[in-house]
């Protein structure tokens, strides 16, 4: 897999993070608003900024746009994927909660529907989304490797195909929903998503 080479500076001050932070701010607003179209020296003036200071951050718009595959992905696994919820009951139980999160999670950021229509194509997007899908992947699989540790799963589940099939069912019916106008109320996109999840870990619903 080609990796993009990158001349990228990290952030060595708090004015530098809070300038990288504007900068993948509005580049988000820009990708919102355009429909994905990001450009670095529209970015760079709607932060106030020179192109340079782009290019510094981010080394080119590849660079910039997998930065905010990377944001839109940290925000998901902190508000919703690393979030302990086992106090919530056994795994069925905290695991349809989870996914209540994560559908209101994609209905309220409108960067998800860019993201998985309009900047899925780009090369730079599928490297990056692919190493974080990875990553969702491996935190459901330990999330159902946990649960048939304590019984609550089947034994015969292989957690990583499970995990694999959550997340792209998931990702698919996500796409779909985030295209229509009006979109499904948010409790059916729960319903039809939960059928997939108990099917995958061969949960009797």
């Amino acid at each position: 897999m080609p990796v993009i080479e990158s001349s990228a500076a990290s952030p060595r001050t708090a004015k530098g993070l809070a300038t990288r932070a504007r900068l993948l701010e509005c580049a988000r607003l820009e990708a919102i608003r355009t429909g994905g179209q990001i450009e670095i020296a529209s970015v760079a003036e709607a932060a106030g900024v020179v192109p340079s200071l782009v290019h510094r951050y981010f080394a080119s718009k590849a660079g910039l746009v997998s930065a905010l595959v990377d944001e839109f992905f940290d925000r998901m696994h902190a508000q919703v994927m690393d979030v302990n919820l086992d106090d919530q009951g056994t795994w069925p139980v905290h695991e349809r909660i989870r996914l209540e999160r994560v559908v209101r999670f994609h209905y309220a950021d409108p960067f998800a529907v860019v993201l998985y229509a309009q900047l899925a194509r780009e090369p730079a997007v599928s490297r990056t989304e692919a190493t974080r899908i990875a990553r969702v992947v491996g935190h459901a699989a330990a999330s159902i490797g946990r649960a048939q540790a304590r019984g609550e799963l089947p034994a015969d589940v292989d957690p990583r195909l499970a995990g694999a099939a959550m997340f792209g069912a998931m990702r698919q019916v996500m796409v779909e929903a985030l295209g229509r106008t009006p979109r499904p109320a948010e409790q059916t996109l729960c319903d039809v998503l939960w059928r997939q999840v108990a099917a995958s870990v061969h949960l009797s619903q």
